[in-house]
């Protein structure tokens, strides 16, 4: 059973207090367990996708001997992440919107497109006053009209750039088996995208693409990929050409470029305009969070940044704030620290966000390569930002890996070196790699890309694999479900609820994929 953050729980409660038949002549002793689970349920409507229009069905199983007539019910959503909001000068709780009292849901889905939303069931003793709240699902996106869900894939093709997209039963939150090939291209015909690409993500905060290759910088709508902006009109007074990177969180998007922040506010009345470069001396990798803040159990000390960026100039992590108008530092690494965030221990190759708050950092001293593990969430700044330290010796061909991933839902790291994918967990006691897939002798690994943490049960457990044979000219995406924690293969809750037992599914028909989004 999953609760909400502790304020969410006390503004519903407080709203249902005009329910309350007030009798606090009550046997607390003696009553009995308010239990709801979904053990025999139809799941369809829990996994699958919603989309405008649908009728979706969730019935849960509610346990409460003796005392059922008592209990009232509610469903609501809520925004995904759930976050405070500015009201004139104060940061307020944003209301739930109430979609059925009913005991079952049955609820024609009429929720604005493009939202990200988390689902939630009540029920509620008005007698006694005891509430349980379900956490449905992790989150679901609302489809817009003329966007498409799926595995967006930039690559070069037959000399030219474009995208395809590619469905996936297996995850869950995506769903369908479609491949759109070229699609951008039969968007704009007469407007192809050219140039190498360099940086390719889909913001969820904006709920847009951004495509950097060498020759162009867009702002894409996922309608129909309709040009919002080019790269000058993302800024007052643009900056040099040379982005870096750019992701999506905390309300914010977070531009990497020459090395320098730039920050968009979403929140911001203005016309999606970054900042001008954060100043000071500083030169950033590309490395950007992904989870950064923490919205429940709140430590009071925690540090709470926006971002954690990666100073290569400074070889330290370092904090940016709400608003900031600098890069922040971190306190000075106590004497008994395993490692100093401030002065990183060789070059840092690759760093994200990953096991649900840690930070994994891949580096490389005198031909050595190490994992550092820190923690920048829901911590306090006292020096002991550092976690674990594991050699990297045993992980075969890392010195030669042109890509990496990992996520949210586990400790596991998945790199490409020449036709072959390994993987390598630093909370399994392991000292050498996992061979996860060979591709054919030719072949070359371009790109790896993992399902983020929405749509359980396959969140986080679907890893996308681009190879690229430059004989034949054909490249492919290999689909696998692994194991987060561990890293092996492992098809175990796709098949359940899919019906696809295959471990791995291959798409052909593709170019030379270089970089990877999702969006669902």
């Amino acid at each position: 059973m999953k609760y909400l953050p502790w304020i969410l729980a006390l503004f519903l409660l407080v709203n249902g207090c005009n329910e309350d038949l007030g009798n606090y002549d009550y046997d607390y002793d003696n009553a009995p367990r308010l239990i709801i689970d979904t053990t025999g349920t139809d799941k369809t409507f829990v996994w699958g996708a919603w989309n405008i229009g649908d009728t979706v069905r969730v019935a849960l199983n509610v346990t409460y001997p003796g005392r059922e007539a008592n209990l009232v019910y509610r469903w609501f959503v809520i925004d995904y992440p759930y976050q405070t909001v500015t009201v004139g000068n104060a940061q307020v709780w944003p209301a739930a919107d109430t979609i059925s009292r009913d005991r079952d849901l049955e609820y024609i889905v009429d929720l604005k497109p493009g939202r990200r939303f988390a689902l939630y069931f009540m029920a509620r003793d008005t007698v006694n006053g005891v509430s349980v709240f379900y956490d449905i699902f992790g989150y679901k996106v609302i489809p817009e009209a003329g966007a498409i869900n799926g595995i967006y894939c930039l690559q070069e093709k037959e000399g030219r750039v474009d995208i395809d997209v590619i469905g996936s039963v297996r995850a869950l939150v995506i769903g369908g088996d479609h491949h759109e090939v070229d699609y951008y291209s039969s968007l704009h015909p007469g407007d192809p995208l050219t140039g190498a690409p360099r940086v390719f993500e889909y913001s969820t905060t904006g709920r847009y693409f951004y495509i950097f290759t060498d020759d162009v910088g867009l702002r894409v709508s996922p309608t129909g990929m309709t040009i919002m902006e080019q790269w000058e009109e993302m800024f007052y007074s643009p900056p040099l050409y040379r982005p870096q990177a750019v992701i999506g969180v905390n309300n914010c998007d977070f531009l990497v470029n020459d090395g320098k922040l730039h920050v968009h506010y979403i929140q911001s009345a203005g016309e999606r305009k970054f900042t001008v470069p954060i100043p000071g001396d500083y030169n950033l990798a590309p490395f950007l969070a992904s989870r950064t803040i923490a919205t429940s159990a709140v430590l009071p000390e925690a540090i709470s940044a926006y971002q954690i960026l990666y100073d290569r100039a400074g070889n330290a992590f370092r904090p940016f704030f709400n608003r900031g108008v600098s890069i922040g530092r971190f306190s000075e690494s106590a004497g008994d620290a395993i490692f100093d965030v401030n002065n990183m221990p060789g070059e840092v190759v690759y760093a994200n966000t990953v096991n649900g708050s840690e930070t994994m950092i891949v580096s490389r001293d005198a031909g050595l390569y190490n994992m550092h593990v820190a923690c920048f969430y829901n911590v306090a700044d006292d020096g002991h930002l550092a976690r674990y330290t594991r050699p990297l010796a045993g992980c075969e061909g890392i010195a030669n890996a042109t890509c990496f991933a990992s996520g949210l839902a586990g400790p596991a790291l998945f790199y490409g070196a020449g036709n072959r994918v390994h993987s390598y967990s630093y909370t399994t006691g392991q000292t050498a790699s996992n061979l996860l897939w060979e591709g054919d002798a030719a072949e070359e690994i371009t790109a790896l890309c993992l399902l983020g943490t929405g749509g359980f049960p396959t969140s986080g457990r679907i890893l996308w694999i681009a190879a690229w044979n430059p004989v034949t000219q054909q490249g492919r995406l290999v689909e696998f479900e692994i194991n987060p924690v561990s890293g092996v293969a492992e098809a175990l809750y796709a098949p359940m609820f899919s019906g696809i037992p295959d471990n791995p599914v291959y798409h052909e028909g593709m170019g030379k994929v270089l970089l990877m989004t999702q969006r669902y």
